[in-house]
């Protein structure tokens, strides 16, 4: 009699999931390198209390075969730990995980690779550790090769040379070739140019033709828009939607807009990154006066002002306001250093204005990031710190445009004309 597993090829099942770490003293010991230095440390530390971080609770979901599975959630919601209970490198705390078939992953830049060895031998390495036989590995090793796009003269070169983009390209293309049941991706492609990245995309197509499965973690929502049809989305280590991709874009914008607090960027709400030596405080949206603009259109001007908290001076800071699409796209970038005017130094408290003319968004909803660092350190980093809706304009509005949208994010003016003189009879 058939399992329910078999049934409906479920490759994946899990069933009440809960992944907990302890900061302080070690009590779970994960590898084998971990448990003999605990056995062998003359003073263990002890800690009268501990802080446990609860990466996931209470997790529950089927994988079907042949699913591309997107997993999205902010910085530190518990999408890698996920991936990485799924492909045995951690165990779960409490809760059970079944998979059925083999599991290659790609979770980490180097994650599997010596780097004092060559590009040829860790290519050997890396696909037997991924479970890859010695002649499996030598039958792809040229298919390998040329996926990655480097250089043959390269491949007796030790990684440890290697930039990030070599050895993730190197990486994903063993992993890739690898006739595995599941493929476990993390945020790594980031790193790959951007014709690599149309690569490793059109490579996740094939594979998923051949009734492999695929588990995504990505922040690029157009990637996870065109490869998942189905897309979960974690919140501080629950899933909070399971569904239609579309949908689950959408449940996700909406946690980031809940998040939002712009009069308030000190809020512990607020999801944040840095050293903390200055951050963000308050972004306002000003007119020409200077003064509260509620609304912005296509095409007007208008001012950010943004009011900095300082605690530690510093000198030539470093200030960029990301202009995102609902999508997460980074449509353009504001920033500082492209502007003829130095900042100095920030030694207390201040207000930075960064005015624009013509802003060529078309109608819809946008966000904001922030970022502020100095030359050597990110001293504050602010996700979706202000949502922008821009609005129709009068000028639009005489366009002959259907009401029901336009294509793109960006208007440009331009005029058209005929000329009949040069044609011909």
């Amino acid at each position: 009699m058939l399992s329910d597993m078999e049934k409906t090829e479920t490759i994946i099942q899990i069933q009440q999931l809960s992944k907990q770490y302890r900061l302080g003293q070690k009590v779970v010991f994960d590898t084998l390198r971990e448990r003999l230095s605990h056995i062998y440390r003359k003073h263990p530390d002890h800690f009268s209390e501990q802080k446990v971080v609860q990466a996931l609770k209470d997790f529950n979901l089927n994988i079907n075969k042949g699913e591309v599975l997107g997993i999205i959630g902010f910085n530190g919601s518990g999408k890698s730990t996920l991936l990485k209970v799924i492909s045995r490198i951690t165990p779960p705390s409490t809760g059970e995980i079944r998979i059925r078939g083999s599991v290659s992953s790609l979770l980490d830049i180097g994650l599997g690779f010596h780097p004092d060895l060559t590009g040829r031998e860790n290519i050997y390495l890396n696909g037997a550790i991924l479970g890859m036989k010695r002649g499996e590995i030598t039958t792809k090793f040229a298919d390998i090769v040329a996926f990655s796009g480097i250089d043959e003269k390269f491949l007796d070169t030790p990684v440890k040379r290697y930039s990030s983009g070599m050895f993730v390209r190197l990486a994903f293309s063993i992993a890739a070739h690898l006739d595995s049941d599941l493929l476990l991706i993390d945020e790594v492609l980031a790193v790959g140019d951007f014709e690599f990245q149309k690569k490793c995309l059109d490579k996740i197509d094939d594979i998923t033709s051949s009734k492999r499965t695929v588990l995504f973690v990505s922040h690029n929502l157009v990637a996870i828009e065109r490869l998942c049809h189905r897309t979960i989305v974690i919140n501080a280590g629950e899933k909070v939607f399971d569904g239609e991709t579309s949908e689950a874009i959408e449940h996700f914008y909406n946690l980031h807009k809940r998040q939002t607090v712009p009069d308030n960027l000190l809020s512990p709400d607020i999801i944040r990154s840095g050293n903390g030596d200055v951050k963000f405080k308050k972004i306002q949206i000003l007119d020409e006066d200077l003064n509260l603009k509620p609304e912005v259109s296509t095409g007007d001007n208008f001012t950010i002002k943004i009011d900095l908290d300082v605690q530690q001076k510093i000198l030539n800071p470093r200030i960029a306001v990301y202009v995102k699409s609902n999508l997460g796209q980074t449509l353009f970038r504001l920033y500082n250093i492209d502007s003829p005017q130095c900042l100095g130094c920030i030694e207390k408290h201040a207000s930075i204005y960064c005015s624009i003319k013509n802003i060529p968004l078309l109608p819809g909803n946008y966000y904001l990031n922030l970022w502020i660092a100095d030359q050597f350190n990110t001293h504050d980093f602010v996700e979706h710190a202000y949502n922008l809706i821009i609005w129709k304009s009068a000028r639009l509005s005489t366009l002959n445009t259907p009401e029901s949208g336009y294509p793109g994010n960006v208007f440009v003016e331009h005029k058209w004309k005929m000329d009949t003189s040069s044609i011909q009879n």
